[in-house]
């Protein structure tokens, strides 16, 4: 693979490889990693993969030719663990020789964002909220609020991807419908249910726990820089739940205790 053309189309089938990784929540050091796999598949002499948070750098250079690059920007990232092991297994299967790279491209770009409907991942967020209330040692009555709870979830989970909420306002927004919830629902309709176990149940689909884990990761594997965005990310996804919740108790409790809520 010499000519410009096949190195192009290289680095394109690279970069998108790269960036379905980033978007599902890969770690950068394994995304720079695949990209670098399906780039050594050329006859460069220098092989520059480069990805941040929200952007991936890819440079490749022949001896004696201008060294090409590419720079794709990625607003979006979210958890896709099948994604990311799509990716993984296309790009082995092209280092091996089993495909060909007009195939690679192909199969790339049939991975699809989401592989489940949306009422199956509603149906998972009602399940965690479940399962946590009884972790947490909740008794029947908390885990059958727990599944009000939940079901409000999802709820305005999806109404706040409808709205095409960020995700900082998306948690500050879901915070809030839970905490209000669950205040109604221990004054009106559960009222020997522990306030607490419901709301730190339903907090917990929300907790940002592979973004933390990768900040760590991306830190011993030595990428400073994106273990440093990955770690304020978690903090300000964290921040933004306990401010939701925090004015949802305020408009809960204020509402009840001013008798606006009969």
């Amino acid at each position: 693979m010499n000519n410009k053309t096949d190195n192009k189309f290289l680095m394109q089938t690279a970069v998108l490889a790269g960036e379905i990784m980033l978007k599902s929540g890969a770690e950068t050091y394994r995304v720079e990693d695949t990209m670098a796999h399906i780039l050594r598949k050329s006859d460069a002499e220098h092989v520059d993969p480069v990805a941040f948070n929200t952007a991936i750098l890819v440079t490749l250079q022949e001896k004696g030719q201008e060294p090409l690059s590419i720079i794709r920007r990625v607003k979006s990232r979210g958890t896709n663990m099948c994604n990311i092991v799509q990716v993984n297994a296309i790009s082995r299967r092209f280092c091996k020789d089993e495909i060909s790279l007009k195939q690679t491209y192909e199969e790339l770009t049939q991975i699809k964002g989401r592989q489940y409907s949306r009422l199956v991942y509603n149906l998972g967020t009602v399940g965690v909220v479940f399962g946590f209330s009884l972790f947490f040692g909740g008794a029947a009555v908390d885990a059958g609020a727990a599944l009000i709870v939940g079901s409000v979830l999802a709820a305005f989970i999806t109404l706040g991807k409808k709205l095409k909420f960020n995700d900082f306002f998306l948690d500050i927004f879901c915070g809030i419908g839970i905490a209000v919830v669950s205040i109604l629902l221990q004054k009106f309709v559960i009222k020997n249910m522990n306030l607490d176990t419901i709301i730190i149940s339903a907090i917990m689909p929300l907790v940002p726990g592979v973004a933390i884990t990768n900040a760590i990761r991306d830190t011993l594997q030595g990428d400073n820089l994106s273990g440093s965005a990955r770690i304020l990310e978690a903090f300000l996804k964290a921040a933004a739940i306990a401010i939701g919740v925090g004015i949802g108790m305020a408009v809960g409790t204020g509402l009840l205790g001013r008798g606006l809520l009969l």
